[in-house]
């Protein structure tokens, strides 16, 4: 490993000219991922779209197709139904992302049950929830009656609930959610093949939209928080290079994501929030260095600085990569279906933030010190002009600056000649 390390340290690898076709290539992925996302769309979880998710697992051998039949009379779709883990373990998810799924067929039940035993002027209005499962709010006319009354206008509807609402006249009927009514018709059909419910996740419309307005507003807020740090840690120069790098970062991953179908959920939120701490954290090391640099190596340009600086942080870069991987290594080989989306992400977040920390962030410096010609005539910006450190290493010099050195030193030579005489 020390081997390793001297090798890549003393590596001497010209990165930053190779800027500028590295800035052709991430602009094109992500006007590639930006496209994707626009056009075939991300596969939304139901975190984010409402609906209901249940997680099967049967004790022996069941083909997804008796599933799907079993489930037809319901009317879920058969494409609700999924295997996990390839039905090597029997496992399956059925997700249904309309959260008001079925809501409309039990409606005209309880509409027309109510109808019957207290007339049809008696309701005013129904309103249906799906933010808590199956829960009709319904507002009548006339005299109070009572939860008990509405209960047996009700005794057709198996597992029905009811309660006096908050209100005057108002009363709250709560019905089996649709996870209970799935699990009924799943015992009903598989006969003798017995089944254990792993998870039921069940989100109303209202709760999703507001999980995906915070979960854009996280990631927002964090670029944000990341542009004022860096323009107060280092300089504001170095601020857009961070925020290219990350928003880099974050689309790439959404692109691959989008691309291969996998789940937006939660989960990947935190994934990507991960990610960019990640890159952030690589970046700030590099920006650390080149700050250091800029103080020792005032003379020189700023492009052989920081192949400088990138050249020295090069085995920390690659050592921290190897290690990360090595860490979500099995979480993404043996971990469960939302652990290795997890990872899966992570492991891209590797992968584009160790590249746009040396291709994007640290070039981007180059782009905005040219802004400061411009700038100097609004603002007093001292120059840095004075050498107060050691030489830079000869062998990041470039040519042209060698044989400035050469005659400085020959100058230098000549002129302690002519004091001497």
């Amino acid at each position: 490993m020390e081997f390793l390390k001297n090798k890549l340290d003393a590596s001497g690898i010209d990165f930053v000219s190779k800027r500028h076709v590295a800035a052709l290539v991430s602009g094109l992925m992500v006007l590639a991922s930006l496209l994707l996302f626009a056009v075939k769309g991300p596969n939304w979880g139901i975190d984010f779209t409402g609906g209901t998710e249940i997680h099967l697992a049967f004790e022996e051998e069941v083909a997804i197709g008796d599933l799907r039949d079993a489930l037809q009379t319901l009317g879920v779709p058969s494409d609700a139904v999924q295997e996990v883990g390839g039905g090597l373990d029997n496992e399956f998810k059925i997700r249904i992302k309309d959260p008001e799924f079925g809501a409309s067929d039990v409606q005209e039940i309880v509409t027309a049950g109510l109808n019957e035993s207290f007339g049809p002027e008696w309701i005013q209005s129904i309103d249906f929830s799906s933010e808590v499962g199956a829960r009709f709010s319904v507002k009548y006319a006339g005299e109070r009656t009572t939860p008990e009354m509405v209960s047996k206008a009700l005794t057709g509807v198996e597992g029905i609930k009811v309660e006096e609402g908050r209100d005057d006249n108002e009363i709250i009927i709560k019905l089996p959610g649709l996870a209970s009514q799935i699990e009924g018709q799943i015992s009903d059909a598989m006969g003798d093949r017995a089944f254990q419910v792993l998870s039921v996740d069940a989100v109303g419309p209202k709760v999703g939209a507001s999980l995906r307005r915070a979960g854009f507003i996280a990631l927002t807020a964090t670029l944000g928080l990341v542009l004022l740090y860096v323009g107060f840690r280092f300089e504001p120069s170095f601020a857009p290079g961070a925020i290219a790098a990350l928003i880099h970062d974050v689309v790439l991953t959404v692109g691959v994501f989008v691309l291969v179908g996998k789940e937006f959920n939660l989960p990947m939120i935190g994934a990507l929030l991960t990610i960019v701490g990640y890159s952030l954290n690589d970046t700030i090391v590099i920006y650390d260095r080149i700050r250091e640099n800029r103080a020792r190596y005032r003379r020189q340009n700023l492009e052989e600085l920081i192949n400088v600086s990138i050249n020295e942080t090069l085995s920390r870069t690659v050592a921290t990569s190897f290690t990360t991987f090595l860490a979500i290594s099995p979480f993404l080989f043996i971990g469960g279906q939302v652990i290795r989306d997890f990872a899966f992400a992570m492991l891209l977040g590797i992968i584009f933030g160790t590249y746009s920390t040396i291709f994007v962030a640290s070039p981007m410096i180059i782009s905005m010190k040219r802004f400061e010609p411009t700038l100097r005539k609004f603002i007093a910006i001292e120059g840095d002009d004075e050498d107060n450190g050691e030489d830079i290493p000869e062998q990041f010099l470039s040519e042209s600056e060698k044989r400035r050195r050469e005659r400085a030193r020959l100058e230098s030579e000549e002129a302690k000649e002519r004091r001497n005489l």
